[in-house]
């Protein structure tokens, strides 16, 4: 497949896997990090959503509808009783470890009651004390749950809001959103949870960066949000014109990176989720050594309509487990590499920036459109060499504040595996 690059006046043409390579300079001599070990299981509590992203993923990208959310029935609502069951005989089959129940949707607090009902079940379980609950949310519903049920809402241990820039852009993309009525939901959020709270947004080709990045900074300074993560969108059509939008990217890039820098040399460590882990992997020189989200692993399940996934955003023939009538587990005999099988025709294992991608996310490489991904591909290598060039002003600033890696990973880059880790 033919590619149009683009060309970077410093890496030069990223479709070269090693226009950018991780490792150019010496790893540090400290001991590292120690990275969270707990399971990840994704319960999709419904389908329902009435945000009407620009090219929502699961109707668009995993059903392969170009109808708003809002007018597909994409999945059944979740079953507590059933779902229950699978969740708790999922984490038995990984005795010992802390698993964190990731709320999925559409929208979950469209069906609050029913999230709540699997809540109370694994609260009242003799394996409690195992879990811990995020939830990922448009944000607009928080009040109304909270008076609702407020032991739920304050035992959530994160929550991920998507926003997609300053009210203009986020209302122009998410149209069936307000900003305003979001930031309404987090002030009353934050009178009664002090714990993570993500701001997530979504990068379509008609999106600025550096617009998502100034909003998060304004809701961070209002302490209404403490996380923050970002993404290009999954997709099946390439991006149109990915010359202006990679130059558009990187430039901003360099903006956020001179502000993080600055920030940094000052002793304040901005929250930004992936970067933070990035620069762990480059300061240390550790390999994923999996795709980000470690589907091939087969160590985190999705729950969709019954079905248990190795990624919900997958097709629906790609389930690999059920309750039988009896009510076991069962869980097929399936390789999950052959999910990853594009790797050899990306060549992502001779990629300079394959130690921390592992790889592109599935949903895009399988679902989506090869060419997508392989603009992809370039906009990861750009990604990756812009933070690192700034990888010794970085470690210097780290060390002249005592701060340790340990304590980056602690204080940000540990929510990154609950994202889709890599943008």
């Amino acid at each position: 497949m033919s590619i149009v690059p683009f060309v970077h006046s410093r890496f030069g043409n990223l479709s070269h896997p090693h226009a950018v390579r991780m490792g150019v300079r010496p790893s540090i001599s400290e001991d590292g990090f120690q990275e969270d070990g707990r399971l990840l299981i994704h319960l999709t509590v419904t389908g329902r959503c009435y945000a009407r992203c620009e090219g929502c993923i699961n109707s668009k990208v995993t059903m392969g509808c170009l109808d708003h959310r809002d007018t597909v029935v994409t999945f059944e609502e979740t079953n507590p009783e059933r779902d229950t069951i699978l969740i708790q005989r999922l984490a038995d089959r990984h005795p010992g470890r802390i698993i964190t129940l990731c709320f999925y949707g559409g929208e979950p607090f469209l069906a609050t009651a029913k999230m709540v009902k699997v809540w109370q079940s694994l609260r009242e379980s003799e394996t409690s004390e195992r879990f811990q609950f995020l939830v990922y949310t448009s944000g607009e519903k928080i009040e109304e749950a909270f008076k609702a049920y407020p032991e739920f809402m304050e035992d959530i241990w994160t929550y991920s809001v998507s926003i997609d820039g300053d009210e203009t852009q986020n209302d122009r993309i998410r149209m069936g959103t307000s900003l305003k009525n979001i930031v309404t939901n987090l002030r009353s959020l934050s009178s009664f949870f002090k714990g993570n709270v993500l701001f997530w947004s979504t990068l379509r080709e008609s999106q600025s960066l550096l617009n998502c990045f100034q909003e998060f900074m304004r809701l961070y300074r209002l302490k209404l949000v403490n996380h923050f993560f970002w993404h290009w969108a999954e997709d099946r059509e390439p991006f149109q014109d990915l010359d202006s939008f990679a130059k558009r990217y990187g430039e901003e890039l360099e903006e956020i990176m001179d502000v993080y820098v600055r920030k940094l040399d000052e002793g304040i460590l901005l929250p930004l989720t992936h970067i933070n882990e990035l620069i762990l992997y480059l300061l240390t020189g550790r390999e994923r050594g999996h795709t980000a989200c470690g589907v091939e692993i087969a160590e985190n399940y999705d729950i969709v309509s019954g079905k248990v996934y190795p990624c919900a955003d997958l097709p629906t023939d790609a389930a690999i487990g059920h309750l039988d009538s009896a009510g076991r587990l069962e869980l097929k005999e399936y390789d999950l590499n052959s999910l990853v099988a594009y790797k050899k025709e990306l060549g992502c294992l001779e990629c300079g920036v394959y130690p921390y991608c592992g790889g592109r996310c599935p949903v895009q490489a399988i679902v989506g459109s090869g060419e997508r991904t392989r603009q992809i591909c370039q906009l990861m290598r750009l990604h990756v060499g812009i933070v690192q060039e700034r990888l010794v002003d970085i470690h210097k600033a780290l060390k002249k504040h005592d701060l340790s890696l340990q304590n980056v990973y602690d204080r940000s880059a540990f929510l990154a595996k609950y994202t889709d880790v890599v943008p």
